[in-house]
């Protein structure tokens, strides 16, 4: 019969392995998830609703990707064609309204031909959002000179 040092010994062993499994299973995710592009981290809530959904958002050709930041699903929950995605003036989210892992984030209010929702960014991610909204997708116009 195994004394009580053996079984938590075993009990401590299994919690590292189940913890070192989790680690790297997102770090493993995220790196396919980012597929070279950039990546951010990202609140996001739909219109009209009161609770902010933490994600990574990521900046596809044509494409703008948002995926849950837990779970294990290498697919986007949301997707937004570059085309049909308008984004309005960010405005300073107010400290009740603001996420405590985006410190002096944005609220972007967003609309695209079916939804309308609202992004949450810090200041830098904005403005890389902004221009590659604005940008041309690859290869549309390449003739111009």
């Amino acid at each position: 019969m195994p004394s009580v040092l053996v079984s938590t010994e075993i009990v401590i062993g299994t919690l590292l392995v189940i913890a070192l499994f989790v680690l790297g299973a997102t770090y493993l995710r995220r790196r396919y998830i980012a597929k070279g592009q950039p990546l951010t981290l990202c609140g996001f809530r739909s219109g009209g609703a009161q609770r902010w959904h933490l994600g990574l958002m990521r900046l596809a050709d044509n494409a703008l990707e948002w995926y849950t930041l837990g779970g294990v699903s290498l697919r986007p929950k949301r997707r937004w064609q570059r085309q049909t995605l308008l984004l309005e003036a960010p405005r300073v989210l107010a400290p009740d309204d603001a996420l405590a892992l985006l410190p002096d984030a944005y609220g972007v209010a967003c609309t695209d031909r079916v939804d309308s929702f609202e992004l949450a960014l810090q200041g830098p991610d904005y403005t890389a959002v902004r221009s590659w909204q604005e940008a041309a997708p690859p290869g549309y116009n390449v003739n111009v000179a």
